[in-house]
């Protein structure tokens, strides 16, 4: 097609007709791979007398065809090889000549051809790039310096090998870059453009420093050069003309943005290179070195410049204001820098940290007017690592954690005296917006030194004080900020210890109700809320969030007899959470949910259907919100939402696990949840497939049966398996663990879908895919073993390939654990028929090799003299039924191999009962006395499971106390750890050797 012809197809692109534009896309995707497509669509994007729209178009089918098929994952490449070269040839000059709108897309598909041909297919782009920054042309000048950090980006992550490419690159750009930056910095012009080139300087040099220092900058000049730039922009004031009104529009200002990256740079370099005492070698160590004498300081003093002028009522963008800070928190932790800034500590409290750490107008604007925006940054990671408001209270954690002699006492001065303020004025009904908010930002600072506090004496012991006459007052404010603080820095001290213990006591009782009472926030009287009222409902929302998310810590803190308090609320507690979950997507309230639900796991059985129809609901509402957020490219909401759906899922398995005495009611449960798994039995449900997994795994497993409706999920776990699922396979195990084992009859009768077949082809693709690990390859034999042991006598057919597939697997392995568990499926085999495995192995002229590495493996011991193969409980018993299969052979029908090792076996048999019986009693000895051939053992190793692991001895085994594990515990809830569904094999679970 000619260039005149495909600019009228392009035109039907953005035709309003909805029939033109799909024949105009159809038009295109006919010749995305024609020669001559991708030179004609670059000469349309590059074309000055065309249309911007028009050119922006063609940018985007380019960067849409090099995306898909410049590298496929599969096959070759689709792309003639002659348009390849072409678009290589002039891609540089295409992106130095389009305007911005175009250039963005440009540059997109130059970053992915970098990445797959530089600069092996490429080495023209070095050179072309290198002339180009030589040019006086602003706009050439910053075509090269975008394509510079590109290619510069391709190393941004790698290690020092995949890295040497950049040093040709370092030392063929950076000379040049160096005297560009350099007379950016002298010209003094404030045009944007100016700020833009300077951006693309500093994102360049943080890509080729990010993993390590090029050799050409520990060069005396290079080193000098670099940096002196680097400390002037960061000290170069931003231009005041020209400057947005709007503080978003203003923070993404070129100025703002340059300004930024420079921070970036300083915070990477001083926080990677800062301390002398790092022992490193090479560039980085000689870095090192050069830094910490020639920079650290001025860095610091330029930092310490920007927080003044903050102090003074300069206005700093939020990002400059946190990488600021974060400097500054990094200076605390080096004696050479905390020597400088010691005097000046007080003061950047003072003016600069406690006030950010404040409730201030941004916060109030957003809490009025769109509070469940104000509920998801407040949740969110990814805004924590941005906001001043973080830094600052990272900034208060350091300095009292690093140097808490000097400074912990007076910030709690400063604390203490905030809280008298307001005390004084909550007496009086004085309590000024300006009170509140520095209230706001004292209950911060305590909460965030909560594990300091909770350490230090005479701090800790004063704990109880600071929650009742300061914590409980702010409770009963009128101000909705600090209502929803005071839950969350009650729930930071639920677990303290209080004078009659932990979880119990009038302050740790007064507390709980306090925020139990938070759950509705009923309104104050119009006078007293003076200009709050009208948002008064809006204010409920944020501090019921806060309330039910402090909630965990005190269900964590309560012991078993003061739990029964709880009870009562437990119908309360959940319409609360069902209501909240209606209007906010937030993780933390499902984990909250989730920690109820495991301690009153028993009374939970009347709530479930109620919970489970919530869960579901809540969890539908966020995938629909997803596959919006997906259309309309919003990263940040999608996170929280996708964080909020797995939180949902996670709280419907502590459900399932809270009534799985009761198998009755899964029929029901199932009815509700079957949609949920069956729908994301699909790539749609990659990112919370391993939580679907489990939740087939409870349906499967403690349901009085396995319901044709569960059955119809076996396909779909095939088909994720073929296509995207195989390092899944592991988790995929264990529901077909289940389905074999509890539905072995459907499972061996139905041939549409041929459920054996599939099985087997599992575990036949997965052991001959050379390209996954060992871990991965692991559930192969063990799928193999669940069908041997649940199918005795059914499946000849099978045999063979089963015991060929292992066998040919075997010699390239060299785990142990790998090698017991191809090993097993033979024990496994001999279990299911032994004269029949037995045959199979002489047919394939295996058999004395079987037995000669049987044998080895099973007398193999490591350095200690403990086993090197066979340690886990459940290996032991496999092979031991194995090797009593074989023994009962008929003499008659044993072949010479095997007589010949009977002596070897006797003695490996007795080997591993010797063993088994050791680990059982050392187990029973451990469980203190309990019984130690328990289901739940089947899945453990001994003692001996890892070689030379330090074991504990009699006396540190009894200082594990209640206690602890009840606080281990606790610590797990909070780490939001769940154990999966224990594999179960009844065949073996309850067989004695």
């Amino acid at each position: 097609m000619d260039v005149s012809t495909l600019c009228l197809v392009l035109q039907g692109c953005l035709s309003p007709d909805l029939t033109t534009r799909k024949h105009a896309e159809q038009e295109l995707s006919k010749i995305q791979h024609t020669n001559g497509n991708l030179p004609n669509l670059l000469r349309v994007a590059v074309e000055e007398s065309l249309g911007t729209t028009l050119r922006q178009v063609a940018a985007i089918q380019i960067k849409n065809i090099v995306k898909r098929g410049w590298d496929p994952s599969e096959g070759d490449s689709p792309i003639p090889a002659a348009d390849k070269q072409a678009l290589r040839d002039n891609l540089l000059e295409g992106l130095i000549r389009a305007p911005h709108i175009v250039q963005v897309q440009l540059g997109e598909c130059m970053k992915n051809i970098v990445l797959v041909d530089f600069p092996e297919q490429w080495p023209s782009l070095l050179p072309q790039l290198a002339q180009n920054l030589h040019s006086q042309e602003q706009q050439r000048l910053y075509g090269a310096l975008y394509a510079l950090r590109l290619m510069t980006r391709k190393y941004e992550f790698r290690d020092a090998e995949e890295r040497i490419p950049l040093e040709t690159v370092v030392q063929t750009t950076f000379p040049t870059v160096l005297q560009v930056f350099q007379g950016l910095l002298q010209s003094g012009s404030h045009a944007e453009i100016v700020a833009e080139l300077l951006k693309l300087i500093c994102k360049a040099f943080w890509s080729a420093t990010y993993m390590g220092i090029p050799d050409m900058l520990i060069q005396q000049d290079h080193f000098v050069g670099w940096m002196t730039c680097i400390h002037t922009l960061m000290e170069m004031p931003v231009p005041k003309e020209g400057q947005p009104q709007d503080p978003d529009a203003r923070a993404a200002w070129s100025w703002w943005k340059a300004k930024k990256w420079v921070l970036h740079i300083t915070y990477r370099l001083f926080n990677r290179y800062g301390d002398p005492k790092a022992g490193r070698s090479g560039a980085d160590g000689d870095f090192i070195v050069l830094f910490s004498q020639q920079c650290s300081l001025k860095f610091l003093e330029a930092h310490m410049k920007l927080m003044a002028s903050y102090s003074q009522g300069e206005w700093l963008s939020p990002r400059v204001l946190n990488l600021a800070l974060q400097y500054l928190s990094h200076a605390l932790t080096l004696s050479a820098t905390w020597k400088h800034m010691k005097q000046h500590t007080n003061s950047l409290l003072t003016r600069c940290v406690l006030p950010l750490m404040c409730f201030n107008d941004e916060d109030d604007e957003l809490w009025r007017d769109d509070p469940h925006e104000y509920i998801r940054k407040g949740y969110d990671i990814i805004e924590d690592m941005y906001s001043p408001k973080t830094s600052a209270t990272n900034f208060v954690h350091e300095l009292c954690t690093c140097r808490a002699k000097e400074n912990l006492a007076p910030l709690l001065q400063l604390v203490t005296s905030t809280f008298d303020v307001f005390s004084a004025a909550q007496r009086q009904g004085t309590v000024s917006q300006e009170i509140a908010r520095q209230t706001d930002g004292v209950l911060l600072a305590v909460g965030a030194l909560s594990n300091v506090l909770k350490k230090k004496a005479p701090y800790k012991n004063q704990l109880e004080g600071l929650l009742l006459n300061h914590v409980m007052p702010c409770f009963d404010s009128p101000f909705g900020h600090l209502r929803a603080k005071a839950c969350w820095v009650a729930g930071q001290y639920a677990e303290i210890e209080f004078r009659d213990g932990g979880g119990r006591g009038p302050v740790f009782g007064s507390l709980f109700q306090k925020v139990v009472n938070a759950f509705q926030d009923p309104d104050l009287p119009a006078a007293y809320l003076g200009h709050v009222v009208k948002g008064w409902v809006v204010v409920q929302v944020q501090v019921r969030v806060d309330a039910v998310v402090a909630l965990r810590s005190f269900i964590d803190a309560f012991d078993t007899e003061g739990l029964q308090q709880v009870k009562p609320l437990i119908p309360q507690l959940l319409d609360v959470f069902f209501q909240l979950m209606q209007e906010v997507e937030n993780e933390d309230l499902i984990f909250t949910l989730e920690t109820l639900v495991e301690r009153f796991d028993e009374e939970m059985a009347p709530y479930a259907v109620g919970l489970t129809q919530h869960l579901a609901a809540a969890f539908w509402r966020m995938q629909a919100s997803d596959d919006a957020e997906d259309g309309d490219d919003i990263g940040a909401d999608e996170d929280i939402g996708a964080l909020a759906a797995f939180g949902c899922l996670r709280a419907l398995s502590t459900v399932l696990e809270s009534v799985s005495r009761l198998p009755q009611m899964f029929p029901q449960l199932e009815e509700i949840l079957f949609p949920i798994m069956q729908a994301m039995c699909s790539e749609d449900g990659q990112d919370v497939f391993e939580e679907i997994l489990e939740m087939i795994s409870y349906f499967t497993y403690f349901s009085p049966e396995i319901s044709p409706r569960m059955w119809s999920l076996w396909p779909l776990l095939y088909k994720a398996f073929r296509e995207w699922a195989r390092e899944y396979l592991d988790n995929i195990l264990v529901p077909l663990n289940n389905f074999i084992s509890k539905g072995t009859e459907v499972f061996l009768a139905c041939k549409s879908p041929d459920y054996l077949a599939q099985a087997s082809e599992m575990a036949c693709k997965t052991l001959e895919d050379d390209d996954l690990g060992e871990d991965e390859v692991q559930p192969a034999p063990k799928l193999l073993e669940v069908i041997l042991q649940n199918c005795r006598g059914r499946v000849d057919n099978y045999l063979p390939h089963y015991i060929q597939w292992v066998w040919q697997k075997l010699p390239h392995v060299k785990e142990w654990r790998t090698k017991d568990l191809l090993i097993s499926v033979i024990a496994s085999a001999l279990y299911y028929n032994n004269a029949l495995t037995i045959s199979l192995l002489q047919q394939q002229n295996q058999l004395p090799a079987f037995l000669t590495t049987w044998g080895k493996m099973i007398f193999a011991n490591k350095a200690g003299g403990s086993p090197q193969h066979f340690r886990q409980m459940y290996i032991k018993k496999v092979n031991l039924l194995g090797l009593i299969s074989l023994l009962t052979l008929p003499e008659e029908a044993t072949p010479p191999p095997v007589q010949a090792a009977w002596p070897q076996l006797m003695a490996g048999t007795m080997r591993l009962l010797t063993t088994l019986k050791e680990q059982q009693d050392e187990n029973a000895h451990l469980n203190g006395g309990a019984g130690s051939d328990s289901a739940s053992e089947v899945a453990e190793s001994g003692p001996d499971d890892d070689a030379d692991d330090a074991e504990l001895s009699d006396d540190q085994d009894e200082e594990v106390d209640d206690a602890y594990m009840q606080q281990l515990a606790r610590e797990a809830r909070k780490l939001k750890v769940r154990l999966p569904v224990a594999w179960h094999v009844e065949v073996l679970s309850n067989t004695s050797a």
